[in-house]
């Protein structure tokens, strides 16, 4: 009997990207297609190290290197967590996981230079108990863009500013060139784009046709 294994599928971006968005069009137009889906996020909300995170960036006034290192630490044990009580038992039984953040966003948003944004991929890519996506789609929006659209939130965290997704945005360039050079056997979609009906479709029958069975 063959092995049955699904699809990891993460979504990357900065804050106001659309990767929430995104993730629930793909995840509906999957479960239409009647392949069998789970959607997800990190930080779980699971773990008291995911609570903990949230307390973190709802109430830090600054990102200094203490937080930093705090927040590295919580979000290891938050993603091996969820690597291993959701995210490979779903991919055993077939199905699609649709993670919203993983490490490249780590790498984006607790690195505070180009150096330290290279030190964290090396961590995560050298690390055996790290699941390697098959499919990264990066939603490389426009800073403006994405921040118009957190105007409307009610509460923002402690990254979500002109200067500092700015800086974000470049560090996810220099994690993302980190992976392209030692995990070649991911695809990656990146789109710049507010994404269309056209995008979702699109993303969702190439999602399809690398499931594995």
């Amino acid at each position: 009997m063959a092995e049955v294994h699904g699809l990891f599928v993460v979504l990357e971006g900065i804050d106001g990207s659309g990767k929430s968005t995104t993730a629930g069009e793909i995840h509906a137009r999957l479960v239409k297609a009647g392949v069998p889906a789970l959607q997800l996020r990190e930080p779980t909300e699971k773990t008291d190290a995911s609570r903990e995170i949230r307390r973190i960036l709802r109430t830090a006034q600054e990102v200094n290197s203490r937080v930093s290192a705090e927040l590295l630490e919580l979000f290891l044990i938050d993603r091996l967590w969820d690597i291993n009580h959701q995210i490979e038992p779903a991919l055993r039984t077939g199905k699609v996981v649709l993670l919203d953040r993983y490490f490249l966003s780590t790498a984006a948003y607790q690195a505070e230079n180009a150096t330290e944004t290279q030190k964290i991929m090396a961590g995560y890519l050298q690390d055996t108990r790290i699941l390697i996506p098959d499919i990264i789609l990066y939603l490389n929006l426009p800073v403006k863009t994405a921040l118009s659209r957190l105007t409307a939130r009610a509460a923002k965290d402690v990254f979500e500013t002109e200067v500092r997704l700015t800086r974000i945005a470049e560090r996810y360039q220099n994690a993302f060139a980190i992976f392209r050079e030692k995990k070649t056997e991911t695809h990656i979609i990146e789109k710049s784009n507010t994404l269309t009906d056209g995008d979702f479709e699109a993303i969702t029958s190439t999602i399809i046709k690398r499931v594995k069975v």
